[in-house]
């Protein structure tokens, strides 16, 4: 307690001595030559401001577009695991196929349909090529 009184009365003697001596030099006028402050906040003008917030959001966006993505991925990774985990039958039901059918099992009708599309296609194809190539030698 008496280190507190002792910084106090300090204090108070020095901030009395600062303020008699500003006092006196302002009863003899005698003045010290202002410094030229610089400036302490630049100028800056709205084209500059806009510049930078438009920096600013463009980041902010990208970063909570990412981040959205980054979690929509995490959640349906995870629901994928734990549906395959937990309801397998409903796991394989949503299964992509694979595209090679199995050698043992009869195609469907559908695919029979598409395979028969896909060579008609080709035929003609051939075809077409076939005679335009004819005719241009």
């Amino acid at each position: 307690m008496g280190i507190i009184i002792i910084l106090f009365l300090i204090a108070t003697i020095l901030a009395y001595l600062m303020l008699s001596y500003r006092a006196w030099e302002i009863k003899v006028l005698r003045e010290e030559p202002s410094i030229p402050r610089s400036k302490i906040i630049p100028e800056m003008y709205f084209r500059h401001l806009e510049k930078i917030m438009l920096h600013l959001a463009k980041h902010i966006i990208q970063w909570v577009v990412l981040m959205v993505v980054k979690g929509l991925f995490i959640i349906t990774t995870k629901t994928k695991k734990w549906i395959g985990m937990n309801w397998p039958k409903v796991y394989s039901f949503f299964s992509k196929k694979n595209g090679e059918p199995d050698p043992l099992q009869k195609p469907s009708f559908v695919r029979r349909a598409v395979l028969e599309s896909k060579m008609k296609i080709r035929r003609i194809k051939e075809k077409v090529k076939h005679e335009h190539g004819e005719q241009n030698h």
